[in-house]
């Protein structure tokens, strides 16, 4: 066997556990999807790459470790996959697709590795119960909704690497209370950071020249606010609901 099809276990609710032969180099679209029961699964080096929602709503899934042959995480990979705690991202991956992890609600801490240049669409939204991750710089994109309503993401450092924050990439980030942004942005989109009620102050480096609308809608904690000379545009509603904004520059 050197193929997983699509969907070829698909709804195989009293699955519990599985062992991938050496042969197989993929996995298809939803070949274990809805396997709700499904706890363990040995993905062997073979595998290349990671299709589609292949364990898409897993939730009996607690921990996954990746091997070093895989280059790339699918969309929706391991999406609602409610009971994953740890995932082992080896080195070899290169972008984190779409959707790879959302609604991963017990997945606390995850490390991005160093070849990773991507975090796709809604990648990590409504992972409710992270609380760290490190970005590594080799990221120089950060999709929309990313992180969006990472509800007990405290802190976070963007890398040098980064030149543009998307769309809702952190909205209601709640918990989060400081982000560093490098001098390499020099865009954030709508919304980016809307909704991080417990976020304090931020400085916007040098670089970044125009804020989307939204940008930090409702950051009621946000104190204060420093601006870049080289900022061109601040768009509709940006600071609107910053009710204890003292001073901006």
């Amino acid at each position: 066997v050197k193929s997983i099809g699509n969907s070829a276990f698909e709804d195989c609710k009293k699955l519990t556990n599985i062992k991938i032969p050496d042969s197989v180099t993929c996995i298809g679209n939803r070949a274990f999807g809805y396997c709700t029961n499904l706890s363990r699964i040995t993905i062997p080096d073979s595998v290349t790459y990671i299709s589609g929602y292949p364990f898409y709503s897993c939730k009996s899934l607690k921990s996954i470790t990746i091997p070093d042959s895989v280059t790339s995480i699918g969309k929706g990979a391991f999406a609602y996959c409610a009971s994953l705690t740890r995932v082992e991202i080896p080195n070899s991956v290169a972008s984190i697709g779409e959707e790879a992890f959302e609604w991963c609600e017990s997945l606390t801490s995850i490390t991005i590795p160093d070849g990773v240049t991507s975090i796709g669409w809604s990648a990590f939204w409504c992972c409710l119960r992270l609380k760290s991750i490190t970005i590594p710089n080799s990221v120089t994109s950060i999709s929309e909704d990313a992180f969006h309503s990472c509800t007990s993401l405290k802190s976070i450092t963007i890398p040098s690497s980064v030149t543009r924050i998307g769309n809702s990439a952190f909205c209601h980030c709640s918990s989060l209370t400081s982000i560093t942004i490098p001098s390499s942005v020099t865009s954030i989109g709508e919304e980016a950071f809307s909704g991080c009620k417990s976020l304090a102050s931020i400085t916007i480096p040098d670089g970044v020249k125009s804020i989307g609308g939204y940008a930090f809608y409702g950051c009621s904690s946000l104190t204060s606010i420093a601006l870049s000379d080289s900022m061109t545009s601040i768009e509709k509603y940006t600071f609107y609901g910053c009710s204890s904004l003292k001073s901006i520059t």
